[in-house]
């Protein structure tokens, strides 16, 4: 049965009506979103308005005052405080995400891609000193999280205990952009991460701000420092909120983005080769557009939700026009736009050619992430250390498959690799992009 008519058949109960929504996207998101946009571009739900061509995508995207992302106060908020990254074109997200990106530096970059490096190198050193012929690695606690829990801890300067911080990035992250559908549950243990996260940070600030200007080469420290300048405006609360920030948007999304692209390369030989091609000329460029190419086709998310703010006709001028209320909460497919051949050419051929900016892993314009440029480094070098290992190849059995451990994040993906040959590279079965939910 196609979505369309599943979803059909659903229409006098909204509760089923919805669950085939999450049904397919878990399933066969690119399925689902293929149909409907080639018959259904914009489709009403129950509980939201699901928007998957191109171009409408784009247009929503760019216009943060009338399509807001407001709805994400009710779990940030008491997380975190008042932020900035549920307030596009507020003073607040004005001043602040000015001073932020600021002090995340591009000259950092070379320095966050060595330490993903080294995390990763690290873990793969520890597996191989089992002294088997045939060492594995389950990459998602060993390198997934590890490689962005560094960069939060050494190279932000957010210095917390490890297993603290992981529970409150899983935690947060859950509540604030994977609750859905809503769980009061996963929404009161956001909250709670972020007390508990707070409660952690505000003497380890103060006793920064009490110390002075320390001059450290992280961008706490750097926030610290410009913070005690009258002139920048900037209270100890909110920078308490921007320094939890930086845990709550870099850990699991990075983590996921690792692993699903690790995953993709282990189901397409061509794609690996070309990608260690590219790596073995030097072309660092080159290698990381073959990592965000794979990421494509199972991206960390293919949905941002959005709040309607006025009235509006969505698609205005097309056939398939549709006239929305205010209020309207929308389900914006970025991971359809990036399957729309009005975007992307030839949209099911691995292309590693394609533009930069066409890719929304990031997000795009007035919202795009804030650290986008720190992960474009530290994911795929963290990804290379992986896919140079000699003879790579799934563990066997369900190790080898991600597993998600029936939450919204990959927990376990496991690898083996050869000591003995290293021309010799085990044919992984080809799996589909669709074995793993995206939502």
């Amino acid at each position: 049965m196609t979505f369309l008519a599943e979803f059909d058949a659903t229409a006098d109960s909204p509760p089923a009506e919805v669950g085939v929504v999450i049904r397919w996207l878990r399933s066969d998101w690119s399925g689902m979103y293929a149909e409907l946009r080639a018959n259904r571009p914009i489709l009403p739900t129950s509980a939201f308005t699901m928007i998957t061509r191109a171009t409408d995508v784009l247009a929503i995207l760019a216009q943060p005052s009338l399509y807001s992302v407001r709805a994400n106060r009710r779990s940030m908020d008491p997380s975190v405080g008042p932020f900035m990254l549920a307030r596009d074109e507020t003073h607040i997200n004005w001043q602040e995400k000015g001073l932020m990106q600021a002090l995340l530096r591009w000259e950092d970059l070379p320095r966050a891609r060595a330490l993903a490096g080294e995390v990763s190198r690290a873990a793969i050193a520890r597996a191989s000193e089992a002294g088997v012929a045939t060492p594995s690695l389950d990459i998602v606690p060993a390198i997934a999280r590890a490689v962005p829990l560094a960069i939060v801890q050494r190279f932000f300067g957010f210095d917390a205990p490890a297993e603290a911080m992981l529970r409150w990035s899983f935690a947060t992250q859950h509540g604030m952009f994977r609750n859905a559908p809503f769980d009061g549950d996963v929404l009161a243990r956001c909250h709670e991460a972020g007390a508990e996260m707070r409660a952690w940070l505000d003497p380890f600030l103060a006793g920064k701000r009490a110390a002075g200007s320390s001059g450290g080469d992280d961008t706490v420290s750097r926030l610290i420092e410009i913070s005690s300048l009258p002139a920048t405006g900037l209270s100890a609360d909110r920078v308490l909120s921007n320094v939890c920030g930086l845990l709550v948007g870099a850990i699991e999304t990075s983590s996921q983005a690792i692993v699903q692209i690790v995953d993709q390369f282990l189901a397409h030989d061509d794609w690996r080769a070309a990608a260690l091609a590219a790596d073995a000329e030097g072309d660092v460029a080159g290698f990381d557009a073959h990592v965000f190419e794979a990421l494509r086709f199972n991206p960390i998310t293919t949905i941002q939700f959005r709040h309607l703010e006025q009235d509006r006709v969505l698609g205005e001028g097309t056939s398939y026009a549709t006239a929305a209320k205010a209020g309207t909460v929308l389900a914006v497919c970025t991971g359809s736009a990036m399957f729309d051949p009005a975007l992307m050419p030839d949209p099911e051929r691995f292309d590693a050619t394609r533009l930069a900016n066409s890719y929304l892993h990031f997000g795009m314009g007035h919202h795009e992430c804030l650290g986008g440029h720190v992960a474009r480094v530290s994911i795929p070098e963290a990804v290379r250390q992986i896919l140079r290992l000699p003879g790579l190849a799934r563990a066997a059995g369900g190790a080898g498959l991600i597993d998600f451990a029936g939450g919204p994040f990959p927990e376990h993906l496991t690898v083996t690799w050869s000591r003995e040959d290293p021309a010799a590279d085990a044919a992984p079965a080809a799996r589909s992009r669709t074995a793993e939910p995206t939502a």
